[in-house]
């Protein structure tokens, strides 16, 4: 079983600086860069929809759902995940072809760099966590085709077919393709609406501490929005195989709202792209250290004035970051341990609040696919940490669990049996 990582808040700051955005006298290339740029939105956009069709899909009670509510479910899973393999495949397509620079770049070793607008071919999502995705849809999509045809050509009737189709989204639980998924909803400030955690082979993922992207602009109207891709992954051979673990996150946010990014790796390559401009790739991102708030200062570059060639400045900034009260608090968070249990193995939700306040109430609230639920409320610790304690369930049961700060934010936990 994998063990709970210690929880080091942290704070992530995006400051997105729109300095001018300069004008590349090179304009042929251009229109590569916009398919890019567009491709790189629609992985975040499927990868985000294919998180939030995962986590109905892996909470439903398909016993107690009707006919019509449970083919909606598995076909919303397979079409969103057919969705996000197949805007993956463009979005490498178009990185076909652009410059071939070292493949591993250092982390930023001065205040201020230049980062790639276009990644080389190579750097970006992680094939081995695209290959197991479309695996577990491959093999769910055929078996409720089977099933499917069996109905309409009246081998079985339809109780037979709900029961069968029952049986295999049980059967085909994501946790059941050797990688974990869940989702976050409801930061409290902005979203980070989607987050994929995997691990091939059942190897567990060392976790890092809490983070936080919070957007605060100069030059650039608040209330724009913008996408985060984090990706990581350990390319090693088993058995013949290559990248073995990884973990890949999406974001979505507006310029001016904070932004969790809880299971942030340090050392992962983050893209993020800013509406109407080119996105910037920067690789091997290090963390800011405990209590610290780390800002990242782009200089955009408008979308219509790039070129493959394009490269975008990007400074950091790191500072202590502290608050008075309660009221003060950037989010919560929260870690299950462990955080994938077996079955009857009972679960601790430990919550953290960013910065470290004490006497701060925490409420959690727990819904099982078995019926279970319970809610209590504590309050936290001079770590800015409360616990919640839930038991073990039959393998299978999904549990979500919400953790809602005293000032509002809050954050879902969810695991499988």
């Amino acid at each position: 079983m994998k063990h709970l990582f210690p929880l080091i808040s942290l704070l992530l700051l995006i400051s997105l600086f729109n300095i001018g955005c300069s004008k590349d006298e090179e304009e042929e290339s251009n229109e590569q860069v916009v398919n890019y740029t567009t491709s790189f939105t629609n992985v975040a956009t499927t990868l985000q929809d294919f998180i939030m069709k995962t986590q109905v899909y892996e909470s439903s009670n398909f016993d107690e759902l009707t006919l019509d509510e449970t083919k909606k479910v598995i076909n919303d899973f397979i079409a969103s995940g057919e969705n996000f393999i197949k805007s993956v495949d463009e979005y490498e397509k178009y990185k076909i072809g652009t410059k071939s620079s070292s493949w591993l770049k250092n982390t930023m070793e001065s205040p201020c760099s230049m980062y790639d607008a276009i990644p080389d071919v190579g750097n970006g999502i992680s094939p081995g966590f695209v290959k197991n995705v479309a695996d577990l849809i491959d093999e769910t999509k055929g078996e409720v085709d089977k099933l499917t045809e069996m109905v309409n050509n009246n081998e079985i009737d339809e109780e037979t077919y709900q029961a069968a189709l029952n049986e295999l989204a049980k059967m085909k639980k994501v946790k059941a393709a050797n990688f974990g998924m869940s989702a976050i909803l409801s930061t409290g400030a902005s979203g980070l609406t989607g987050l994929a955690v995997y691990s091939v082979g059942g190897v567990g993922l060392a976790m890092s501490a809490p983070a936080i992207l919070g957007v605060a602009a100069v030059g650039t109207v608040v209330g724009t929005s913008y996408y985060v891709i984090s990706n990581w992954w350990y390319g090693i051979e088993k058995n013949g195989q290559d990248d073995q673990m990884g973990q890949i996150i999406v974001a979505s946010g507006k310029i001016g709202d904070p932004i969790p990014t809880t299971l942030l790796k340090d050392g992962a390559n983050l893209t993020i792209a800013i509406s109407g401009c080119v996105p910037v790739y920067i690789p091997s991102f290090k963390l800011p250290a405990q209590g610290m708030k780390k800002t990242i200062e782009i200089t955009p570059v408008k979308l219509e004035d790039a070129t493959p060639e394009t490269q975008v400045e990007v400074c950091t900034i790191e500072e202590v970051y502290v608050a008075q009260n309660c009221e003060e608090v950037l989010y919560v968070t929260a870690t299950p341990n462990p955080p994938d249990p077996g079955p009857y193995q009972g679960v601790t939700v430990t919550a953290t609040i960013f910065p470290f306040v004490s006497g701060c109430q925490i409420s959690f609230s727990i819904v099982g696919t078995d019926g279970y639920t319970n809610s209590e409320t504590y309050e936290t610790d001079a770590n800015g940490q409360a616990s919640f304690y839930i038991p073990g369930a039959e393998e299978g049961v999904h549990d979500i669990v919400t953790i809602t700060a005293s000032n509002g934010n809050t954050y879902t936990v969810t695991y499988t049996f």
